[in-house]
This record gives structure tokens, C-alpha cells and sequence, in this order.
């Protein structure tokens, strides 16, 4: 079992850590971050079991995080720390759906009762790092479904009902194999769909956002913006510039 514990204060994770070594809830190995920011990432690069996170951080605050690592990883089991003892933060934090909310300065006994709580919540299956023989199928599946999906809203819990894992291992799995996760690539194979309707149709951009998953037009251009580099409208007036020019090329080679 891997654990990260997320604070901007230096003393407090070595604390933290400290007490999360020394229990025998079998933690393998205690990792420390020291924001939001850092988290997200050290999440992303590797498997963590538990996530015991300071709300308030620089860089990225710890509820901003947590929404972050749900997507992806919405079985990631995480617990709260804040100084602040204010019922918003609580309710956000519900919303989120982490493990617990503990006050600081957390008491070293209910720092470990938490953990052997969390513990017993873990599912062995979602933190099993083989990949089964069928790991390929699997995953092919996944990418057929999401290929014939793609207008309708998409969820790591509707695609792991489909091949009977559990959400945490198949983004796991995917991302191993695939080397990007489930949302990153649902966003590139809506792009790809769009920029095909862009060129091959005159649909107009609201509708073609539509059928290409997007329930926001203005969102869609951001995206489709970001990764093309320009936005929708000037893809498609390039395209079409691009296609009469060679058009009229093949028509200038055929005279002469």
C-alpha cells in the first residue's frame, strides 16, 4: 500500500509521515507532496493507494487537487486535513466524495485510526498491478465502445461496467498500456471526429460540437483550440483554402 501525504508545511509531513511509517496498516512506501499542484502529478505518474491532503496550499489548493485525481481516479481513497474549521469546507469535501476530514493538529491515534479505516475500505482488486492476459482485449474493447460513443457522455464507471473491472484498474490499465489516460483519450478521438466533420460536411460548428460529445460550444473551441492551435472556424476555412489550391493545382498540371 502506497501512500501520499500532501502539505506545504515541511514539519507537518514529516510528522505525518512519520506515524504512517511507524504503524503496521502495511504501508509499503510514503510518498510527500508539497501541493495540490505536485499531487496531481505524482498521481498520475505512479500507483497511490491513499492521498491525506492539506486543504489549503499554494500553487493548487487540496480540494482543487481532489477533483483533479477523481477523474481519473475516482476509487482513490482521500482524507482532509485543514486548521480551518468551517462547514463549506466539509461540504465540498462530501461532494468530492474523499474518506475523511481531520482537523489539525490531528492527534497521532486518530491520524492511524483513520488509516486502518481507509485501509479496510481498500479493494485488493483495484490496487492488483499485473495486468491480466486479457489486459489487450480489454482495452480494445474500451476503445471500440468509446469509438462508437463518442456523442454521448462518456464516464470511467460506465466504461469499467462494460468490461467488468473495477474504475480505478482500468484507468490504471489503460493508461499503462496506452500511455495516456481514458479522458485524454476520449478528448483527442472527439477532435479527430471533429476536425473529419469539419472538412468533410457544413454542418454548422455548434452541431458538429454536439455530435462530437461537447455540450458547450464555447468549451469545445477552447479544447479544439488548444490542441490544434487554431480554432474550429479557421481549421475549416484552412482546410477549404488548402483543398481549392490543390484543386486548382491538379487543374493547372492537367492544361500544361
Amino acid at each position: 500500500m502506497k501512500v501520499l501525504i500532501v502539505d506545504d508545511e515541511p514539519l507537518e509531513r514529516e510528522v505525518l509521515m512519520d506515524i504512517a511509517k511507524k504503524s503496521d496498516l502495511g504501508i509499503v512506501e510514503c510518498i510527500e507532496a508539497e501541493n495540490g499542484a505536485d499531487a496531481v502529478e505524482t498521481i498520475n505518474k505512479g500507483c497511490i493507494d491513499i492521498v491525506v491532503m492539506d486543504i489549503r496550499m499554494p500553487v493548487m489548493d487540496g480540494i482543487t487537487a481532489a477533483k483533479l485525481m477523481k477523474q481519473d481516479f475516482p476509487s482513490l481513497k482521500i482524507v482532509f486535513l485543514t486548521a480551518y474549521n468551517e462547514f463549506d469546507y466539509a461540504l465540498q469535501t462530501i461532494k468530492i466524495g474523499v474518506e475523511d476530514f481531520l482537523l489539525k493538529p490531528v492527534r497521532p491515534e486518530e491520524f492511524i485510526q483513520t488509516l486502518e479505516k481507509v485501509t479496510t475500505n481498500l479493494e485488493t482488486d483495484s490496487v492488483d498491478r499485473k495486468l491480466p492476459p486479457q489486459s489487450n482485449s480489454m482495452v480494445d474493447s474500451v476503445i471500440e465502445y468509446i469509438d462508437e460513443h463518442l456523442e454521448d457522455k462518456l464516464t470511467l464507471q460506465q466504461l469499467a461496467d462494460y468490461v467488468y473491472l473495477h474504475p480505478q484498474y482500468l484507468s490504471r490499465l489503460f493508461k499503462q498500456e496506452k500511455g495516456i489516460t481514458i479522458t485524454e483519450f476520449i478528448t483527442m478521438k472527439r477532435i479527430e471526429k471533429a476536425k473529419s466533420l469539419l472538412i468533410s460536411t457544413q454542418e454548422s460548428i455548434t452541431d458538429i460540437s454536439e455530435k462530437c460529445g461537447f455540450t458547450d460550444l464555447n468549451y469545445f473551441s477552447r479544447v479544439f483550440s488548444k490542441i490544434e492551435g487554431i480554432s474550429p472556424k479557421k481549421y475549416r476555412q484552412y482546410e477549404q483554402t488548402l483543398r481549392k489550391e490543390k484543386k486548382n493545382q491538379h487543374y493547372f498540371n492537367r492544361i500544361m
